[in-house]
């Protein structure tokens, strides 16, 4: 199966300040990876990570000091490229005074000859996205979740292979974000490639095949979702107290520290459970209860990343 997106080693550095006079920061250490066609991949990471500069990168937005990259065969932002790709940004505006219509016939004529659908395809599109009840109503009166739709549908208006994602259910209510879920399921059934980034992990862990966490520009790790789950199992301990001191050990080394009335409740990585069980019995720390938890991908990205980054 070939690739659809191809990162090689990808560094990248910008110079914050007035016209990039300030101090150099590198977004990209060298990032590396693959997508497949026909996957949907998720590229994760605290604020910034580096998620959007490889977005722009991707879409031939931002060049890169060195590495290689390679969208649909093609350099990025090669036409032979972008004819291929459907974008949705996290920050995005459209023209206020265009209706719903009138916005995805102009994306229709943006995306040249070689992939006019013709302007039937537009009641299909707005339906798919449920807007096809607000005939004639401006985008400029549209509600934050309305015009996150539209900007789903002017991303698939062309029948795009791969799709680019930023935040795609950003302002959506929870049927919203289900239909949007459901959606990039069909994608995927199409045969059409997805990749997202997106802050709400637990509708990722529900449609992506593969991810990647990215932390200062550094994968951090990358693969299979129930495989990186399966790894990251937790164990679940209950003790009847806990010293001070030894909970700021633990909680240096991964452990999450919750106090009760009456107990204390940690929770672990599964492969810290003897050394742990060890030093809570030399403290005389009394086991209540013991019991294994699945992992979410919530608990994966806190235990890569830490839980001081703002989202």
């Amino acid at each position: 199966m070939s690739a659809a997106i191809e990162l090689d080693n990808v560094v990248a550095t910008y110079r914050n300040g007035l016209f990039g006079g300030g101090s150099k920061i590198q977004a990209l250490n060298g990032i590396s990876l693959e997508l497949r066609s026909g996957e949907v991949f998720a590229f994760l990471g605290p604020n910034g990570a580096g998620k959007t500069t490889t977005i722009n990168i991707l879409m031939g937005f931002l060049f890169p000091d060195s590495g290689t990259v390679r969208v649909m065969g093609y350099p990025p932002g090669d036409v032979r490229a972008k004819r291929q790709i459907g974008f949705l940004p996290e920050n995005f505006a459209f023209y206020g005074y265009l209706t719903g219509e009138q916005l995805l016939r102009f994306h229709i004529r943006l995306a040249g000859p070689q992939k006019l659908p013709g302007d039937a395809v537009i009641p299909e599109m707005l339906a798919k996205v449920k807007l096809d009840g607000y005939p004639g109503l401006k985008i400029g009166k549209f509600s934050r979740g309305m015009v996150q739709r539209i900007g789903l549908a002017q991303a698939l208006m062309h029948d795009p292979q791969l799709i680019i994602l930023d935040e795609p259910t950003s302002g959506l209510d929870p049927v919203g974000r289900k239909e949007v879920r459901e959606l990039i399921l069909s994608l995927k059934a199409q045969g059409k490639t997805v990749f997202l980034s997106s802050h709400i992990l637990s509708e990722v862990e529900q449609v992506c095949d593969r991810i990647a966490i990215v932390e200062k520009g550094s994968l951090k790790q990358m693969g299979a979702v129930k495989d990186l789950l399966n790894q990251a199992s937790l164990i679940e301990i209950v003790v009847d107290q806990l010293p001070p001191e030894l909970e700021t050990d633990l909680i240096a080394q991964s452990a999450t520290v919750t106090r009760l009335e009456n107990c204390v409740k940690l929770t672990i990585p599964s492969e810290q459970k003897r050394e742990v069980l060890e030093r809570l019995w030399t403290a005389g720390c009394d086991l209540i209860s013991l019991n294994a938890r699945k992992s979410s991908l919530e608990d994966l990205f806190l235990q890569l990343v830490g839980e001081g980054h703002p989202e």
